[in-house]
């Protein structure tokens, strides 16, 4: 009896050997910042590692991968990876060369999101009206915005500060800075005047630029754009350019003269 029981032992140990193979597990990614992070994972195995590699991606699909450092332990490893998009979800696992007939268990999928894009800025933009006149602050800032001259210089050229950063799209909020480092203010949040004066940017110096009935679409030069003041105003090239500029509308409306609105402007940048 005590020697059937030996043989027992002895059979399932050897059994247990024979079968017991690897196990990949996926751990939480750390030092995660706008554009990498680094991917953790932790491997065993009694029978050798090899092919250890971090999928990752924006789906379960993965589509990227790098290689486990260091390579070929039973222990903690790691992988260094960049060039991410901010502001982004992206997926990874954990995983290696199966070794049949052994076990091998693959690392599950686990998430992390990249920080949050910081703010894009785009440099010479202009406005155009319907009528070919441009905005301009008066004086380069510091004073008001009319939109009565028929040529771009230094004070018809703006830095637009797309506040979520990444591309220009419709319905991101913007501010809008003269090269003196003055911004466009809509007075009272909009009903009132169009100024350039301000030094720093609140929510009187954001606007929405948009593509009207077309949210989210990409802005590209040469699109005519609205703004859009925080209280729902839109900016307004009086007559369609050649005196001043106001934030007065609530709608962006058409005239008998003009094929676009007043409230319509061609962006160049």
């Amino acid at each position: 009896m005590t020697i059937s029981k030996f043989m027992l032992c002895v059979l399932f140990t050897s059994t247990f050997l024979a079968n017991a193979g690897t196990q990949y597990l996926t751990q939480p990614a750390s030092n995660i910042t706008q554009t990498s992070t680094q991917l953790n994972g932790y491997s065993s195995s009694t029978i050798g590692l090899s092919g250890e590699v971090f999928d990752y991606g924006k789906t379960t699909s993965y589509g990227s991968g790098a290689l486990a450092i260091p390579p070929g332990v039973n222990g903690p490893v790691s992988a260094q990876i960049s060039n991410l998009n901010c502001g982004t979800q992206y997926h990874f696992r954990f995983r290696g060369d199966p070794k049949p007939p052994r076990t091998t268990i693959q690392g599950e999928d686990l998430t992390f999101t990249t920080l949050p894009c910081g703010p894009t800025s785009y440099s010479n933009v202009s406005f155009e009206t319907g009528g070919q006149y441009y905005f301009v602050a008066e004086g380069n800032g510091g004073s008001t915005v009319n939109a009565n001259r028929l040529a771009i210089g230094p004070w018809e050229q703006f830095n637009l500060i797309d506040i979520n950063g990444g591309d220009l799209n419709s319905g991101d909020q913007v501010h809008i800075q003269t090269t003196s480092g003055y911004y466009f203010v809509a007075e009272q949040g909009g009903g009132a005047e169009l100024n350039a004066n301000r030094t720093a940017a609140s929510i009187w110096e954001t606007f929405t630029i948009e593509l009207p009935n077309n949210p989210g679409a990409l802005i590209q030069n040469g699109d005519k754009v609205a703004l859009k003041s925080v209280n729902g105003y839109y900016v307004q090239a009086a007559g369609n350019g050649g005196s001043g500029a106001n934030v007065y509308p609530t709608v962006i409306g058409c005239n008998a003269t003009y094929p676009c609105s007043w409230e319509m402007f061609k962006i160049h940048f």
